[in-house]
């Protein structure tokens, strides 16, 4: 995820270390869509790096791409998670897009569900969190 963050904003590279590196207006932005995640803008924000073939729609291929970091996370703490299949049907069930097997950000921005896709597939304690919402309640 922090690696399609510097890819889509990058503002420079430290010449020295070849460290990549965001300006603060940059940095301001990726704050303001993280703190905000639902709101349209911050959706719109966050699709130029879910859009990661420039298509303008996300595939099954596209959430694997991003569920797999969050996988990974997670089994290092230890803990039983969802498939990804599971994962990517239930997004799909969620956003209800228009067309069956993409999504796009209109669809994305509609479904009113946009802020949780997005934490489930760019936050491992967020989606955490999602996966374990019912047990949390008790």
């Amino acid at each position: 995820f922090i690696d399609r963050v510097f890819e889509e904003y990058q503002t420079y590279r430290d010449a020295d270390t070849g460290e990549r590196e965001m300006d603060y207006k940059t940095f301001l932005d990726f704050v303001l869509a993280m703190e905000n995640k639902s709101t349209p803008q911050a959706i719109q924000y966050f699709w130029k790096l879910l859009d990661i073939h420039h298509t303008g729609c996300i595939d099954g291929f596209v959430i694997n791409y991003f569920f797999r970091a969050i996988v990974k996370l997670l089994q290092s703490k230890g803990p039983d998670i969802a498939s990804v299949d599971d994962v990517k049907d239930e997004i799909f069930d969620m956003v209800k897009s228009k067309t069956p097997g993409v999504i796009t950000l209109d669809d994305l921005i509609r479904c009113r569900q946009g802020g949780t896709v997005l934490s489930m597939l760019f936050d491992a304690t967020a989606f955490w969190l999602y996966d374990n919402r019912e047990s949390l309640m008790i």
